[in-house]
């Protein structure tokens, strides 16, 4: 595209009107091309992964910015650059592609005789605490229904939850439900401090505060719940223990620095009775005081398939009859 057709394209026009011509004159596949080129920064590598000729792909790009009115990209010595206009779209773009998979593999799914998929978002407290021990069963039961499993911290569950992108939530509580929602309340929680099984202190009976001070700790992200629990612990003495420069909310990382140093970290009985049981870790003889919330189920009044209404069922029937997993130790 020469300077003078980049020129023209810059021009004002309604969003309403570029909303209809998009949805006139755009493909998928030339979504798909504009993604692969911003990602993999050449219309060669981008075509040739999209299975397509690179005279296609360019030809797809240059359609779609004739349509949009705004050049997405631009020329350099090494390929292809995302002018500020391709920037602030691929989000979006990614996020429809994203979208369109779903919409495939749920079609996919009822076409294999599937009851729906059921899409569920959970903090790693949630997977650690009420799914695992609930999903084998859930499974055995349900062999028609598809479940599809999304990890994260939890401002990011309650937007794509939101957008409708999630059915179904297990996490704590948040401060509002929508009007369409409810949260059920599931598992009884509480922090403890844990550490390998051969920390100095794992034998030792009614841990205190300081007896903890001279051990490095292992701190949740500075916007975590944990993180609070962690400062309240110390709360009554002169200074903070030693925080090592590495912050996670990774589990497998988690457990792989306790198990090779004298580290401890405050964390959930959700998130960490699993490996306490397993002889993983160890639980310190100390109860720290700062409260947490349960952990629960939240999920929309009218469920979007019988797929999703059997997952509701189903956890909450299992929590129900293994209401003591976090009872307090």
């Amino acid at each position: 595209m020469n300077l003078s057709e980049r020129a023209e394209l810059h021009t004002r026009t309604p969003a309403a009107t570029l909303y209809n011509r998009l949805l006139a004159r755009t493909r998928l596949r030339q979504l798909q091309v504009i993604v692969l080129v911003a990602e993999l920064g050449s219309v060669h590598h981008a075509a040739a992964a999209a299975g397509l000729t690179q005279s296609a792909a360019t030809k797809m790009i240059a359609e779609v910015e004739r349509v949009a009115g705004v050049a997405l990209f631009e020329r350099h010595a090494r390929g292809m650059r995302l002018t500020f206009a391709g920037a602030d779209v691929l989000p979006l773009l990614r996020r429809m592609l994203h979208l369109v998979t779903g919409c495939a593999e749920s079609l996919a799914a009822v076409g294999a005789g599937m009851d729906g998929t059921v899409r569920v978002g959970a903090i790693t407290a949630g997977v650690t605490g009420l799914l695992n021990p609930a999903l084998p069963a859930f499974f055995d039961s349900q062999p028609q229904v598809h479940l599809e499993l999304l990890e994260d911290a939890l401002p990011v569950l309650l937007a794509r939850y939101a957008d409708g992108e999630l059915d179904v939530l297990v996490v704590r509580e948040p401060g509002m439900i929508a009007p369409d929602s409810q949260f059920q309340p599931l598992l009884a929680d509480h922090y403890v401090v844990a550490g390998a099984c051969g920390h100095p202190l794992a034998g030792m009976r009614d841990v205190q505060a300081a007896d903890m001070l001279d051990y490095p700790w292992l701190t949740a992200p500075l916007d975590s719940q944990s993180h609070l629990a962690f400062e309240a612990l110390f709360a009554g003495c002169q200074r903070l223990p030693p925080r090592q420069s590495f912050s996670t909310r990774s589990l497998v990382a988690i457990v792989h620095y306790l198990r090779e140093s004298d580290a401890l970290m405050v964390g959930p009985l959700s998130l960490l009775n699993g490996l306490i049981d397993n002889g993983t870790l160890v639980c310190l003889d100390h109860k720290p005081a700062h409260p947490l919330a349960a952990m629960g189920l939240l999920h929309r009044w009218m469920p979007r398939n019988r797929g999703v209404a059997a997952f509701c069922d189903h956890l909450l029937r299992t929590s129900l009859h293994g209401a003591d997993t976090a009872s307090p130790r």
